[in-house]
Formats: C-alpha cells, sequence, structure tokens
C-alpha cells in the first residue's frame, strides 16, 4: 500500500521568505481551517508548524518570533518521503525518527502530509478487516466470540457459503471469483443493522451476527441476504446461489462456538440436501 494514499488533505504551505510572524501564521491556519503550515524552500519542505507549535509558542510567549527565528529556536526533524513509498516502511520511518508528521513529495515538491495517528487507526483496520471485502476478518470474529461467549446476550448466528464457488473461478478466473466474494459480501452487509456483524471467514465463507433478536427475525434476515444474492443476474458471472444454516445462541447451546458448530453443520447438511436454502433446525 502507497503512503500517498492516506494523505489527509491538500497542504498549506508558504515560502520560508515570506517569513510571517507566529501571529500571522495562526491568522492563517484559522482563516483557511488548516491544523498545520508546511514551511518551503525552493519548493521544498523544510519545517512544519502545527496547531500545537503554536499553543506552545504562545505558552512561551513567543508570539512575536518571526518564521525564520521559530526555525532557528524549535528545531525539528521533518521527514519528507516519495509518495509511492510502502505504507509500512514510511511508519517505521516515522516511528524511528520519533515524528508525528510526514510530508509527501512527488520528485521532491510537496503533495501533502500524513499523520502518524491515522497510520495507527489504519493498521487496526488492516488487522481486523478483510482486505477483499471489508468486511470484518476470522481474527476479529475470535474476538467477539470472546467477548459474549458465556453472556446473557441473545445471538442469531448465520453461516453463509457460496455453491459451487470453484466453478467461477475455473470458467471465469480468479479476478472474476474476487467480484463474486466481493458482491455476496454487499449483499450481507446491505442486509443488516449497523449494531449486528457480518466477517468474511476465508474463501468463501461468511458468518453473520444478529444482536438481541428472536429466531424469526434471525430468519428473516437469513432470508433478506438469501434474497439479495440470488435475485441478481450480474453480466459478468451471472447468478450466485448460497447455502445458509442458522443457529441462536444461548437458547440452543449456552457456548457461542458450539452455537457456530451448529449453524455450520445446518449449512452443510443443508448442501447434502441440495445447496441453495436455509436450515434452521436439526
Amino acid at each position: 500500500m502507497k503512503i500517498y494514499k492516506y494523505i489527509r488533505h491538500e497542504p498549506f504551505s508558504v515560502d520560508y521568505t515570506q517569513n510571517y510572524t507566529v501571529l500571522d501564521i495562526a491568522a492563517l491556519l484559522l482563516k483557511t481551517n488548516h491544523n498545520s503550515m508546511i514551511v518551503t524552500k525552493d519548493k521544498k519542505p523544510i519545517y512544519i508548524i502545527t496547531n500545537t507549535d503554536l499553543i506552545n509558542f504562545f505558552l512561551q510567549k513567543d508570539d512575536t518570533l518571526s518564521l525564520s527565528e521559530i526555525i532557528q529556536k524549535y528545531p525539528k526533524k521533518i521527514l519528507a518521503l516519495e509518495k509511492n513509498e510502502d505504507i509500512y516502511e514510511a511508519y517505521n520511518k516515522m516511528r524511528t525518527a520519533g515524528i508525528e508528521h510526514l510530508i509527501v513529495v512527488d520528485k521532491g515538491e510537496l503533495l501533502g502530509e500524513v499523520y502518524q495517528q491515522d497510520l495507527v487507526m489504519k493498521f487496526v483496520e488492516f488487522a481486523l478487516k478483510d482486505d477483499l471485502t471489508g468486511l470484518n476478518n476470522k481474527r476479529f470474529l475470535d474476538t467477539i466470540i470472546q467477548k459474549y461467549n458465556k453472556t446473557n446476550t441473545q445471538i442469531g448466528v448465520i453461516f453463509v457459503d457460496i455453491d459451487h464457488f470453484k466453478r467461477f473461478n475455473d470458467r471465469y478466473g480468479h479476478k472474476i471469483g474476487d467480484l463474486v466474494i466481493q458482491f455476496v459480501a454487499k449483499q450481507i452487509q446491505k442486509s443488516i443493522r449497523d449494531v449486528d456483524f457480518a466477517f468474511r471467514c476465508g474463501g468463501d465463507e461468511f458468518v453473520v451476527m444478529v444482536f438481541g433478536q428472536e429466531k424469526f427475525v434471525v430468519e428473516k434476515v437469513a432470508s433478506r441476504i438469501f434474497d439479495k444474492i440470488t435475485s441478481k443476474d450480474d453480466k459478468k458471472f451471472g447468478k450466485v446461489s448460497v447455502t445458509m444454516g442458522i443457529g441462536m445462541y444461548p437458547d440452543e447451546k449456552d457456548d457461542l462456538n458450539e452455537v457456530l458448530k451448529l449453524a455450520d453443520k445446518r449449512l452443510y447438511d443443508a448442501k447434502f440436501s441440495g445447496r441453495g436454502k436455509i436450515e434452521s433446525n436439526s
């Protein structure tokens, strides 16, 4: 992943020769609604002033300092990286240099800024999200199971599996196979509430957790997902069939892991008996 994709906003910059005072800089940032200002010399970034810096200048009663005096009195490291730098390498360099702001350049000329806190949040997202679909991943599913297992929270578990998925890859290639997975994930996400969770557990298998609802409501959610997926006839890959299994926690089993196994078993029972259906009873 390239670092330039995480530029927060268009940069606000001034040339070193303009030599604004602290008060001038504060007024400019307020007027332009920016959190920082990059100082350039011959179009190359040489310094950065943030809102936090301004607060420090005022506390130190340095509000009359000029730009050149600020740079001299408060030297700081800046890190400018070319736009195609890998995001992980960029973060490592920021951490090693002990800086919060990364300046992104294209052949030396300023493109914008990336904040370390944005990268940290992105890494958290990478850790918990499936790259292909944007759904939660198996790691996050394990976390949710650990959080809610042995509690009184009512959870409906829906297992979803794409029927004959291998045929899409064999007939159209893996790129189309990926489109099929993305399509199914999108229909699942569109069919559930914000308080519910959808996970891709690898390959063509998905898990949905519906919170605080009776079994008949969970079955309606499953039917909605099923209908959204199977009613489409895509120009690239045609119709998609899915098989689904449902389990209820803690009504059917008082261990959430066992409920997932139950929903998975019902899914495979449905596959064995003909696929393209929803099974909610043993």
